[in-house]
């Protein structure tokens, strides 16, 4: 997805260093890149949605360092790359909410939402997820913004339960 975008590559160079402050580092963002490019998605928001993935969790490991210092980073980053003003603040928006369940967002937000989600039934993320106190395979799923993520979250969660 980011290979379309030449400013893409850099912007995740740039957010590299930030990454590897969060619990599972630039692979989750790499895996959350990965599971988006299962949605369709328009060629109009794709810039803007690989952005704010690559960007949503450079604040740190805490969902309140990622709600408040990522947009900060996120800004810096992207004026850096010289982003205009209203793609910079879409992605700041995101970032500052990704992990609450809105009742209206965009489709950008649903979709690196969605993603977010879906990555927590990956094998490289699912064993820690299971050991959480109160962690809900269903939950997650019915959080789900799109009918497609439900039904990729039930097959994943099979494979969860395989793994065993």
């Amino acid at each position: 997805m980011i290979d379309s975008y030449p400013k893409l590559s850099r912007l995740l160079n740039l957010a590299k260093p930030y990454l590897k402050n969060n619990d599972f580092g630039v692979g989750h963002t790499e895996r959350v890149l990965k599971i988006a490019e299962k949605f369709q998605i328009p060629i109009e928001i794709k810039e803007l949605v690989s952005a704010a993935i690559i960007l949503h969790d450079v604040g740190g490991s805490s969902i309140e360092d990622q709600y408040e210092k990522g947009p900060v980073i996120a800004r810096k980053i992207l004026t850096i790359l010289k982003y205009d003003d209203n793609f910079i603040e879409e992605v700041c928006d995101i970032i500052k909410t990704h992990h609450s369940r809105l009742e209206n967002p965009s489709k950008p937000f649903k979709i690196l939402y969605d993603s977010d989600q879906l990555v927590k039934f990956s094998e490289e993320e699912s064993e820690y997820n299971k050991s959480l106190s109160g962690f809900d395979w269903n939950k997650i799923t019915e959080s789900l913004y799109y009918e497609n993520s439900k039904k990729l979250a039930a097959k994943m969660c099979e494979e969860v339960i395989q793994r065993k």
